[in-house]
């Protein structure tokens, strides 16, 4: 069950879910909440040779955004985070979605492991995969809404411990290769 504007409402005041730094109700969207970009990206150094399944150390270049935006080229891809970290309860999941708006300009956003089950425990924020599609260089700003959680119920709380790789994950961090194979 998708949880509708008046649930996430009151989620919120009985803080059930809780969102950090501050929270703007006009934020709650009919069925979701609109998250905005952080205030630093991540950019991959060129010509790295990497092991997906492997331990190797991916290179970037970590960057704060100035108020005047980071171009983004065609064709580019960075690694972002939302500049809210927010706490869900054991019972709810959220999945995230691109915003039309920007995905009308080619952008696009968190495109894979959309799926956010481990902010249970603390409050995180969730790291953005972007990769502009489009012709055109784009300028990303920092706090621009930049995608929508939409918030699902699930029939029972979850049993599993969440994954301790991102613990304490409150801005852009790079992938964690290292965790043990499953």
């Amino acid at each position: 069950m998708i949880l509708s504007d008046a649930t996430i409402a009151e989620y919120i005041k009985e803080k059930k879910i809780v969102i950090l730094p501050e929270f703007d109700q006009s934020n709650i969207r009919p069925a979701g909440i609109r998250l905005h970009l952080g205030e630093e990206i991540l950019v991959l150094r060129p010509n790295q040779t990497v092991v997906v399944d492997g331990t190797d150390t991916v290179q970037y270049d970590h960057i704060k955004i100035s108020p005047q935006g980071y171009a983004l080229p065609p064709g580019g891809f960075i690694l972002g985070s939302t500049y809210e970290s927010f706490q869900l309860p054991r019972n709810v999941i959220g999945y995230f979605d691109g915003r039309s708006t920007v995905a009308r300009l080619g952008l696009a956003i968190h495109c894979t492991s959309a799926t956010v089950d481990g902010n249970f425990e603390e409050p995180r924020s969730v790291v953005l995969e972007i990769k502009n599609q489009s012709p055109m260089t784009l300028v990303l700003r920092p706090k621009m809404a930049i995608a929508m959680l939409v918030l699902h119920e699930l029939t029972t709380p979850i049993q599993q411990n969440a994954q301790a790789q991102y613990k304490g994950q409150t801005s852009v961090v790079p992938p964690n290769l290292k965790v043990q194979k499953q």
